[in-house]
């Protein structure tokens, strides 16, 4: 009988202990190689994340209440949240090479998934680097004047090719 009242005593305690829970840390962590990441948490004030840096906030309320008001930079960094923790990665990235077949100098976006390129009016393909950050972009090409210009391009691998044409 002292056994029966025993576990049901410590069945009770460890019930009641289940019911008082208190939320976890919410745990945000920057994975990016080399982009720092501004977060705004619900419930929280800004944060700013250096690469490789990870903080833990107090997780507050309702779910509605911890989730991700905005952050940047959007086009460059995507995030995964899981059970109370938030990951950012860079997005994968793809290279752009430019032939110019206008004659003209100009300028090249894709709608900020793109740092915007200045192109020159030589016929040569020009190499620098360029880093696209979607898989869909939309591209969109003007000389120096503000013409519109066409832009054909095809993937291959990991690189954008793109030829401008008036």
């Amino acid at each position: 009988m002292k056994k029966i009242i025993f576990v049901l005593l410590v069945s009770v305690v460890v019930f009641i202990s289940c019911l008082v829970s208190y939320p976890a840390d919410t745990v945000i962590t920057n994975h990016s190689v080399d982009k720092t990441v501004t977060v705004k948490i619900t419930s929280s004030e800004e944060i700013i994340l250096a690469p490789g840096q990870s903080i833990s906030i107090e997780t507050k309320g309702t779910t509605e209440e911890n989730m991700i008001e905005y952050y940047s930079p959007n086009k460059r960094v995507r995030y995964i949240r899981g059970s109370l923790k938030y990951d950012f990665y860079d997005r994968e990235s793809y290279e752009v090479k430019i032939l110019n077949l206008t004659g003209k100098t100009g300028s090249l976006t894709a709608d900020g998934w793109l740092d915007t390129i200045y192109f020159s009016s030589s016929n040569n393909e020009q190499i620098n680097n360029w880093l696209l950050y979607t898989n869909y972009p939309r591209f969109t090409a003007r000389t120096d004047d503000g013409y519109p210009l066409q832009v054909l391009f095809i993937k291959e691998d990991n690189t954008f090719k793109l030829t401008i044409n008036d």
